[in-house]
C-alpha cells in the first residue's frame, strides 16, 4: 500500500517511542510513512518489499539495455562448426 493512510504513518515521537513496535509495523504492513510536523520525512519498507522492488528494477534495466542491444549491428557471423575446429 503506497498511499500513507491512519494505518501506515507515524510520528517522529512515535518512531524515538517506540521503535520495535515501529519495525513490526513495517513487517506486518510493508510500507510505514514517518511524519515530522504533518511533513512526509521517511518512508520504511520491509526488507522483503526492498529486495523485491530491487529484483524489478534490475529487470527493467536489464530489458531496457536488451533493447538497446537488439537495435545494434551484429557484425561478421561465425559459423559454428569453424568455432568447435578451433577449440574442439
Amino acid at each position: 500500500m503506497l498511499i500513507p493512510t491512519s494505518k501506515n504513518v507515524k510520528t517522529i515521537t512515535d518512531m524515538r517511542e517506540d521503535a520495535l513496535g515501529l519495525l513490526e509495523q513495517v513487517k506486518k504492513n510493508g510500507v510505514t510513512y514517518i511524519f515530522n510536523r504533518s511533513q512526509p520525512k521517511v518512508v520504511m519498507i520491509d526488507i522483503d518489499e526492498f529486495v523485491r522492488m530491487q529484483e524489478l528494477l534490475e529487470d527493467y534495466f536489464d530489458e531496457i539495455e536488451a533493447q538497446k542491444l537488439a537495435k545494434e549491428p551484429v557484425g561478421k557471423l561465425i559459423p559454428e562448426e569453424d568455432i568447435i575446429k578451433e577449440y574442439v
